[in-house]
């Protein structure tokens, strides 16, 4: 496997999956230190199946909103031009469309296309290939944000708006065609990256430019919590793909006004950071342990820690098995991890473990691809139980006070964020 942008501590030991064997183990160690068209409708009519429930499970909350993004006859799943607010019953309050981000050609890699879209003051912010920031409000309201012009198919962008929605800051990262040729050649095109920042609303400035004729390393936008923007840097934009965790890049604060990564979240050769919370908090990975390699024993220790903004542990915890957990995804308070995947015998789908600071460790519904939380309490991703069907899978979540009951909401797409608990 070959990335761009990052090095090979990005690789993962072993990859994650499900495999017979015995159940995962946790200990848990708390640390001691302190415009668009618009249409309110079902994104499809919720359905129901033997697997996920119907109806909301008990302890959801029924005004919880959340934006998703969705691929309507595009070329595949992942490809996204529309973006909805929705609630748990599968119901959109809010819909638009849009054109998708462009996917630039890069030869004998992959782009890693930056998120399009980012929830923040009760709305979800959106962008188009031209690079036009738009926001969607709960009552259908669609308004222009900023402008961060995009010109060419081989343009990136990556931005992330303030929690109060005032402030916008975008970057444009243009990469020449088949950068990476297949038979090693050197491109003769030229690399550009462009920095903005704008007020809601207002128009773009140009924060810096820069230009090379060989690959750098780039800063991508992720998101914005009480401290200040967040994003990658060095940033994992081109891939032959990998395992969980191979396209991470390196979480760092950013300076709302040079547009320039600050300091990392960790040093990512002794805890990789994940992701983080409003507050700032995260959830990191230390380097894991394997015993028994290759053989019916094999057993998968990972450390994990969640620490606070300033990098101070707030907790830890170990979790091992067959295969080595992955992917955890912090709560939006901080007491609880979510992580793929419980050791699981015979067939049906994998199965997300939450693990808490109160040494507690719940193993989710079989078939739930947990990635996003709602709330503290509600996880959500997307639900298959059939090893051979393809994607896409219909989003589903689950509630802490039901974790074995999975509750379909009838269509598919990607969790942005949530609007409205």
């Amino acid at each position: 496997m070959r990335l761009v942008g990052i090095a090979a501590l990005l690789l993962m030991v072993v990859a994650c999956g499900q495999a017979p064997g015995k159940g995962a183990s946790v200990t848990v160690s708390p640390t001691s230190t302190p415009g668009a068209a618009v249409s309110v409708e079902p994104s499809q009519p919720p359905t129901s199946s033997p697997g996920p429930a119907a109806n909301p499970s008990p302890g959801a909350t029924p005004s919880l909103l959340f934006a998703v993004l969705e691929a309507k006859g595009t070329a595949n799943s992942w490809t996204y031009n529309t973006v909805a607010i929705a609630g748990l019953d599968g119901y959109a309050r809010a819909k638009t469309t849009f054109t998708p981000m462009p996917v630039p050609s890069l030869g004998c890699m992959g782009a890693v296309i930056p998120p399009s879209a980012h929830v923040a003051a009760g709305k979800v912010f959106f962008a188009d290939a031209k690079g036009v920031v738009r926001s969607l409000s709960i009552d259908g309201t669609i308004r222009t944000v900023a402008t961060f012009q995009m010109t060419s198919p081989q343009q990136m962008l990556s931005f992330a708006v303030s929690p109060d929605g005032s402030r916008v800051l975008g970057t444009v990262f243009t990469i020449p065609t088949n950068a990476f040729s297949c038979d090693g050649s050197a491109s003769a095109g030229t690399f550009a990256f462009d920095a903005y920042s704008a007020s809601n609303g207002g128009a773009s400035q140009l924060v810096y430019h820069q230009s090379w004729t060989k690959s750098q390393n780039v800063l991508a936008l992720t998101g914005w919590d009480e401290l200040g923007p967040v994003g990658t840097y060095p940033t994992v934009w081109a891939s032959q793909g990998g395992g969980p965790g191979s396209t991470l890049g390196v979480l760092v604060h950013v300076d709302a006004a040079t547009v320039k990564a600050l300091g990392r979240f960790s040093d990512p050769s002794s805890c990789m950071a994940w992701g983080s919370v409003a507050n700032g908090a995260f959830v990191c990975t230390g380097d894991s342990a394997i015993t028994g390699g290759g053989t019916p024993q094999q057993n998968v220790v990972q450390p994990v820690s969640v620490r606070r903004a300033d990098g101070t542990e707030l907790w830890h915890f170990t979790v091992s098995g067959v295969n080595a957990p992955s992917s955890p995804v912090l709560a939006p308070d901080a007491q609880h991890v979510m992580m793929c995947c419980a050791d699981q015998s015979g067939s049906g789908g994998v199965a997300e473990l939450v693990i808490g600071r109160d040494g507690s460790r719940v193993t989710l519904a079989r078939g739930l691809y947990g990635y996003a939380w709602l709330d503290s309490t509600t996880s959500a991703g997307d639900f298959n139980t059939d090893p051979l069907k393809q994607p896409p899978f219909q989003l589903a979540y689950v509630s802490a006070s039901a974790p074995a009951s999975v509750t379909s909401m009838g269509f598919s797409g990607l969790v942005v964020g949530t609007v409205r608990a």
